[in-house]
């Protein structure tokens, strides 16, 4: 019997009622949810997308996904930027926390609904048009197709979806990006710009920290691992890990499926070392409802309000990723610089009970496709 026969087997059996349906969706019913499905028909990723001005935690977290299915399988519950903030060097105009969740338009159009797009051409932001390192693109328009609107774009490619907003925080603007790929793996990259203003042309550095609530499979038996570095190997514990020198990243499986995702620096946050005002490149928590972002610790980063020893082995864990730029005036001080890490699977993600869900690699046709 081959693939397409036992595929439509299993489709009958399900509607038959003789085996539960084991594939998973989101609803999409809370607050300022959005249903995404791509591709259309056959979805190979589905999840609630969020916009920024809609978008949880103490100021705002940006472009927020929610409830993440990947060919069916929960990936991570909430995925956001709830933690950034701004440190000058001496002389310069201080440190500050910004916010995520008040837009800045950008060149779109083909509104499909409010506040949302389909483009017939890429998408563009500040960091598009930030070109010279030593003079800031200025705000939309900046000349060429479609008009300046706010709200989430939707880019649909043959293999992946690219989802573009973008936000602003007094003279920065940040560009907002995810990218799902048919492969499953994820790019969300975090954009920082500046509009023209004395601040922005004084040295500084800028981190942003995006909160995976990694939910592989279900809300518990996950457990992180660092591999390579000099602390390898199952963390058990809330911890602080940096990225070190050389090839260090982590993973984060479930236990029970053995499905997982690796997370692994970008090449832009390496570039920042950690400092007094960042403290840490990962942390990773016991997941706890509403706990969003640190708290008292000012403009600096305060990982001890969230990372304080509660165990994390095999329970529903939470972890937070350091993107980071240095801005240096008359070198780069104007280039918008994009940070952000790269998520790719781990283990099995194409099966249920042993029954293919018919996405095999380049195969988006429905797993319940007409028997050949």
């Amino acid at each position: 019997m081959n693939r397409s026969h036992i595929v439509t087997a299993a489709a009958l059996l399900l509607i038959a009622g003789a085996l539960p349906a084991q594939a998973g969706s989101p609803t999409c019913q809370g607050a300022g949810e959005h249903l995404m499905s791509w591709p259309e028909g056959a979805p190979v990723w589905e999840f609630c997308w969020v916009r920024p001005a809609d978008s949880s935690g103490p100021s705002g977290s940006g472009l927020e996904i929610r409830d993440a299915y990947y060919r069916g399988f929960l990936v991570f519950k909430r995925a956001h930027v709830p933690m950034l903030n701004v440190d000058y060097d001496p002389g310069g105009c201080g440190c500050f926390r910004d916010w995520l969740d008040s837009e800045q338009t950008y060149r779109t159009d083909n509104q499909v609904a409010s506040g949302y797009y389909q483009p017939p051409f890429p998408a563009e932001t500040v960091c598009d048009h930030a070109t010279n390192p030593l003079v800031p693109p200025g705000d939309c328009p900046w000349g060429g197709p479609g008009p300046c609107l706010q709200g989430v774009s939707a880019e649909f490619f043959p293999d992946h979806l690219r989802l573009t907003s973008q936000a602003q925080a007094g003279w920065y603007r940040y560009s907002l990006r995810w990218e799902f790929y048919e492969d499953g793996t994820v790019l969300p990259t975090f954009g920082f710009g500046t509009y023209n203003t004395s601040c922005a042309g004084a040295s500084h550095r800028h981190h942003a920290y995006w909160r995976f609530d990694f939910d592989i499979d279900d809300a518990g038996n996950d457990t992180v691992s660092q591999v390579g570095g000099s602390l390898p190997g199952p963390i058990s514990q809330e911890a602080e890990r940096n990225w070190e020198e050389g090839g260090v990243t982590w993973e984060v499986h479930d236990s029970v499926s053995g499905r997982g995702y690796r997370l692994t620096p970008g090449t832009q946050d390496r570039l920042l070392p950690i400092d007094a005002f960042s403290k840490n490149d990962l942390m990773v928590t016991l997941y706890h409802a509403n706990e969003f972002s640190d708290a008292g610790g000012g403009c600096a980063i305060n990982p001890p309000s969230i990372v304080n020893g509660e165990a994390v082995l095999a329970t529903d864990v939470v972890m937070y990723y350091r993107g980071g730029v240095h801005d240096v005036v008359g070198v780069d001080i104007h280039q918008c610089k994009v940070a952000g890490p790269v998520l790719a699977p781990l283990g099995e993600w194409t099966t249920f009970n042993g029954f293919s869900d018919g996405f095999e690699s380049g195969d988006t046709s429905a797993w319940s496709a007409t028997v050949p």
